[in-house]
């Protein structure tokens, strides 16, 4: 049995209508919702948490209908994009929070438990949120979510606003920590970078409706769309002529296409990241570093999408 389905889901807020849609998120599977800003990813995620009324459809929790069940009794986790921390509170009272609401016996434990699962977090226990830093703001919203019991995690863009460094430390924490749960995940994601490091599958979102799903490197590989490549490429995309390809989705090929390079610099151990033309258009690709020292290749285009 799937911890969440999801069936023939819509729900509207102002004019923008979601749906309808299907989801399901399997026991301790972590799924992904991945696409661009206004897409309704937030708006699904609110319906199925009930702090949003659907127009149709059901949302089924351990197999329980909660479609209209009140918030509180679906046995959620929820994790807000803007973490949500009450700021009278200290570290410590924050994640002991909802233990206190129902007088637990064992808060004191289970909030150094916590704080010790989440690197680092236990030095911070006395401070307030106005001084903690960003990253440690949002383990503390892990922490007051995750140290109650619930069934199914929701995350709404838990890395946004964060810096390079932090996010990728981050990222890393989150991904052992919620291995370690053991339970279902639905996380909300806007970098496709994010939903490869961290998901087992995911669902592409357009315009309220989903385009794919499936495993992150399948949709990497293999996008539906062009839509999709776009947005699963994090080195842009070229435009020539009426293809449009990502500077990965080439290879040397002695009888390809012509390719002038004007800049290259290194991208890996393997690999160099060079701007060029190509029939008379700029573009940017993915070769292997023994081209470092060529001014012209042939390349042959393995993935591509005609322009729209």
């Amino acid at each position: 049995m799937d911890t969440l389905k999801v069936v023939n889901l819509k729900a509207r807020i102002g004019t923008f209508e979601l749906g309808p849609v299907d989801l399901n998120v399997g026991k301790k599977e972590i799924v992904g919702l991945i696409g661009p800003s206004g897409c309704g990813k937030t708006l699904l995620l609110r319906t199925i948490a009930g702090l949003q009324e659907p127009v149709t459809g059901q949302v089924f929790i351990d197999g329980k209908d909660v479609t209209y069940l009140e918030p509180h009794l679906r046995g959620l986790a929820f994790v807000f994009q803007d973490n949500a921390l009450f700021p009278h509170f200290d570290t410590h009272n924050n994640i002991a929070f909802p233990l206190k609401i129902k007088k637990d016996p064992q808060t004191e434990e289970k909030v150094q438990k916590k704080a010790a699962e989440l690197d680092g977090l236990t030095d911070y226990l006395d401070r307030w949120p106005k001084e903690l830093p960003a990253g440690m703001k949002k383990l503390t919203a892990i922490a007051r979510e995750t140290v109650k019991k619930f069934n199914l995690i929701l995350m709404d863009e838990p890395f946004e606003r964060l810096d390079k460094k932090i996010r990728t430390e981050l990222r890393a924490m989150i991904k052992r920590l919620l291995m370690a749960i053991g339970e279902s995940v639905l996380i909300v994601l806007n970098d496709p970078e994010d939903a490869l490091a961290i998901t087992d599958r995911i669902y592409v979102m357009k315009e309220g409706v989903f385009v794919q799903s499936g495993e992150p490197r399948e949709i990497y590989t293999s996008p539906a769309s062009y839509f999709v490549m776009e947005l699963f490429s994090t080195m842009g995309i070229n435009r020539v002529g009426s293809a449009v390809f990502r500077p990965q989705d080439v290879e040397i090929d002695e009888n390809g296409s012509y390719v002038t390079l004007e800049h290259c610099g290194p991208y890996d151990s393997k690999r160099i990241l060079c701007n060029g033309k190509m029939e008379g258009q700029e573009v940017v690709l993915l070769l292997p570093v023994e081209c470092r020292e060529k001014s012209d290749v042939k390349i042959r285009i393995k993935n591509s999408f005609e322009k729209v």
